[in-house]
């Protein structure tokens, strides 16, 4: 039966269309671009961008949307627990989290937990397969997940409320708002998101316990002219999240999680003729508190600060771009099972992008230098060509790496400080054909990973968890994505098609990665007519294994979903929205971890007003 669904979903691939999206980013002029880096030195990869639109209409967190927009499998321990990513079949380790362009991913861990990110403050999220640690440093091995604030300075106020309720008491709320002079620019926004997380788990008789969460966010953006080409810019984050994590079985003791992260940013950039000096300072902070048994509470925390200081200097001479960056970043940690311990990285970094006629092509390079590890020496080459006005062709070649977190070096009784970087070689292409005309677009994009001393936790002789260079790992796939709008008077038809085949092998065994699906694929339909709007979405997962021998009795059975969604625009009230969504409709038992099931069918309702 499985087959079968699988072989009508890939026929719905190659017959459906869907919405275009761009394959850059595109800097408008009234706009500041931050992250200048992604806008401006792409050339040879895909970039996807996902509009704040779609960021607040989509229910949940930056996994809910990724989840749907893309090809990342999220494995989650239970909804609103820990989510993990698997980018073209790495680890969740390998996937680099850039707000505003600085990498945030956590200095114990060296990952980002998806669901600790409410992605409805943000005004843009681009996502970017493939090597990026040229630009971002540690962890772009998979891929980078970007998140943006924009700045404008078009003399417009406005503002945005919005408020959604939802199965298993489920609240969200965003207030966003944002004002500006030809001088200076300002943006904010507030959002809170809480659930009592009490679904039932399908096919049984039991419900999900201890799974309630409380998570609260702010941004904060602001900016200034000071004439003369000099500009100021500002930007934070702060988050606040409170989570119990849902027991495996009823008698289990009851776990709570803690944490707060605090991010700023104060960049000043001064434009010439042909130059744009950029300098940066960056400040990141993290904490957290867990909580073993709630009942009998004796809670243990770490915290971690980053200073990071960059520096960015941008040529352009006739066809020729050039970027020279230097960064200086200092990191300390200390908590009840981390040493007490800090590092200094410092890195250079050269990116050059020529264009000529038809061909775009691009090389850059990186050093890193740390006091506790030793940093190989990092490249990247792309090209882009355009036959015609309708075939473009796009390759890449790259060494990435991620380096060992302060939990692989510093952990109390396990840490190794002798640990090595991961390292990453890795090659892919990419076929596009497009009618712009007609608003369709068709890509494909082979790639190729070679992984080298993947660092793992294993047991020594002493049955004590540690971290070691154990494993050489490759990854290899295949992505296709399919793009179309079709306008008829009125009526508006968008339809969205993404598809991606994943291999993940240890070298040595030639065992698939576990919690890597092979296939996954999601198609999305919009239909749109005066102030109606319906949307149909689904999404397939292929069977996971669980264990690294890829035992046939532990494997996660592959699954379908089927979400759906109205929405009206009312006409007497002015710019208000009322949507109704339906997850999960055929009510699928489904896990992404093993006994952790996911909700079944349940309801949104969310009102939208502009102003």
């Amino acid at each position: 039966m499985k087959h079968y669904i699988y072989l009508c979903l890939l026929v719905c691939l190659w017959t459906s269309p869907t919405v275009a999206q761009l394959d850059s980013i595109q800097k408008l002029e009234e706009v500041i671009v931050v992250d200048r880096q992604i806008s401006r030195f792409s050339t040879g990869q895909r970039v996807h961008k996902i509009s704040s639109s779609t960021l607040q209409n989509t229910p949940g967190l930056l996994t809910d949307v990724l989840g749907q927009e893309t090809t990342i499998f999220f494995k989650q321990n239970g909804y609103g627990m820990v989510s993990s990513p698997s980018f073209r079949g790495t680890t969740a380790q390998q996937t680099a989290v850039v707000w505003n362009g600085f990498n945030i991913n956590s200095q114990f861990n060296g990952q980002t937990d998806f669901n600790t990110l409410l992605v409805d403050g943000f005004d843009e999220l681009s996502v970017r397969p493939g090597g990026g640690s040229v630009i971002y440093g540690t962890g772009a091995i998979g891929g980078s997940i970007h998140l943006n604030n924009q700045l404008k300075f078009d003399g417009e106020t406005s503002a945005l409320l919005s408020a959604r309720v939802g199965s298993f008491s489920t609240f969200q709320n965003l207030l966003k708002a944002s004002t500006s002079t030809d001088r200076w620019s300002l943006s904010l926004a507030l959002s809170r998101f809480s659930s009592e997380n009490d679904y039932d788990w399908p096919s049984t008789n039991r419900k999900n316990i201890n799974g309630d969460f409380e998570h609260y966010n702010a941004n904060l953006s602001l900016s200034t002219k000071l004439g003369d080409g000099h500009r100021l810019t500002y930007h934070g984050m702060y988050f606040n999240g409170d989570r119990n994590f849902s027991l495996l079985f009823p008698s289990d003791s009851r776990s709570n999680y803690l944490n707060e992260d605090q991010r700023h940013m104060l960049e000043w950039e001064k434009e010439f003729s042909n130059l744009t000096s950029v300098f940066k300072m960056a400040y990141f902070g993290e904490d957290f508190q867990y909580t073993a048994n709630t009942n009998n509470p004796n809670p243990t925390g770490a915290g971690a600060q980053t200073a990071i200081a960059r520096y960015s200097l941008f040529y352009t001479y006739n066809d020729f771009d050039f970027n020279v960056l230097s960064e200086y970043n200092y990191s300390t940690a200390d908590g009840d099972n981390v040493q007490a311990d800090s590092r200094t990285i410092a890195s250079f970094a050269l990116l050059a992008k020529h264009q000529w006629k038809k061909l775009t092509s691009e090389v850059s390079f990186r050093q890193e230098y740390s006091n506790v590890y030793d940093s190989p020496f990092l490249f990247s080459t792309g090209f882009n060509y355009v036959f015609s006005d309708y075939v473009e062709a796009k390759a890449k070649v790259s060494k990435n790496f991620r380096i060992p977190t302060f939990n692989d070096l510093y952990w109390e009784g396990s840490g190794q400080t002798d640990l090595q970087p991961e390292t990453s070689n890795q090659l892919e292409s990419s076929l596009i054909f497009s009618n712009a005309k007609k608003n369709h677009r068709f890509s494909l994009t082979g790639y190729y990973n070679d992984i080298n001393n993947l660092i793992r936790w294993i047991p020594n002789v002493n049955n004590i968890w540690e971290p070691e260079n154990v494993d050489e790992v490759e990854t290899y796939g295949l992505e296709a994505q399919l793009e179309s709008t079709f306008k008829f008077g009125e009526h508006l038809f968008q339809l969205n098609s993404l598809y991606g085949y994943t291999i993940s092998e240890n070298k040595q065994t030639g065992f698939q990665l576990t919690y890597v699906p092979k296939h996954k694929l999601t198609n999305g339909f919009t239909y749109s007519w005066n102030r109606f709007s319906v949307e149909i979405q689904n999404q397939y997962i292929g069977e996971i294994f669980t264990r690294s021998n890829n035992s046939e009795g532990d494997i996660l059975e592959d699954y379908l979903l089927w979400n759906s969604g109205l929405s009206y625009k009312f006409p007497k009230i002015q710019n208000l929205k009322l949507s109704f969504q339906v997850r999960n409709i055929t009510d699928a038992a489904y896990q992404t971890v093993e006994n952790r099931p996911m909700p079944g069918r349940h309801f949104f309702i969310q009102t939208l007003i502009n102003f």
